[in-house]
């Protein structure tokens, strides 16, 4: 509960809902991790949801994600366009790209911050997303092999975790904004954007 404050609090003071649900993300994972009880898991993400709902009523911004995420083409031109030109971006790339240099990564605004995976799908199409993907996937399960690797030092088993868990958390989350599968989060992409 007392994690869970401290993520609100981090809503309330920088109306921040993606590095509030990360923070709060990780914290669970580590949680699980040392206490191996499955509760843990479901509270934290009932009262992630219940935060979610709060600030969706309270703040602007968040109202704002969460309506461009459910239809983004009522308001393409407005306050959705960064939402529609990345999946422009992505539809454009196809399965093998426009080539590097050849898609127009520009027409969407942050695009070297928030939405470089829109950049990397337009220019490098499926193959290169699934690629990065892979790579991430890969970075993961490295740092999780060296937690398992050190379950008899639990202080670097944690670390390990914490760590992995965070690229994967953050990734996921901006990857999935960028898809259109989840409300955009505003935050980057690990070891890719700027």
């Amino acid at each position: 509960i007392l994690m869970w404050s401290l993520s609100i609090i981090i809503v309330v003071w920088q109306r921040d809902l993606g590095t509030a649900a990360i923070f709060f993300a990780v914290f669970l994972f580590l949680l699980y991790a040392a206490s191996g009880q499955m509760m843990i898991l479901l509270g934290g993400s009932v009262l992630l949801s219940i935060a979610g709902f709060v600030a969706y009523n309270l703040f602007s911004v968040v109202e704002l994600r969460v309506d461009i995420w459910l239809n983004p083409w009522a308001e393409a031109n407005g306050r959705a366009y960064q939402i529609v030109q990345s999946l422009m971006a992505f539809a454009a790339g196809g399965i093998f790209g426009e080539g590097i240099g050849q898609g127009s990564p520009t027409y969407i605004p942050v695009v070297h911050s928030d939405f470089i995976f829109s950049a990397l799908a337009e220019e490098y199409g499926l193959l290169g997303v699934l690629l990065l993907i892979a790579l991430i996937a890969i970075f993961i399960m490295r740092g999780l092999r060296i937690a398992v690797q050190h379950q008899n030092r639990p202080f670097y088993a944690l670390l390990a975790i914490g760590l992995s868990m965070l690229i994967a958390v953050q990734s996921l989350l901006i990857m999935g904004g960028v898809l259109k599968l989840l409300p955009l989060t505003g935050v980057t992409l690990p070891y890719m954007s700027y």
